[in-house]
């Protein structure tokens, strides 16, 4: 299973991006802590994680929004692969 997560630089981005997505798709989006593994990369808490199959949209409705990166993680089991995407 895959999804994406968008790191954001406030939770007050977070839940703007999650509202905007949801709006557009019956595929949630929602604003969860960031992953430990990807801390490294932003120093941020706060993402949004919503289903692989919402990526152009997501990727549509990153205007005004300070995004500080967008991965793809991967669940095989307990194990979690992520994938930057943010180009």
């Amino acid at each position: 299973m895959s999804d994406i997560i968008v790191i954001v630089g406030s939770v007050t981005s977070a839940t703007r991006l999650a509202r905007r997505i949801n709006s557009q798709s019956t595929e949630m989006a929602r604003v969860i802590s960031t992953p430990a593994d990807l801390h490294v990369h932003s120093g941020c808490s706060y993402s949004v994680r919503t289903s692989l199959k919402n990526e152009s949209i997501v990727r549509n409705n990153l205007g005004g929004l300070n995004i500080k990166g967008i991965f793809i993680e991967k669940r095989d089991g307990n194990e979690r692969s992520y994938y930057d995407i943010s180009r």
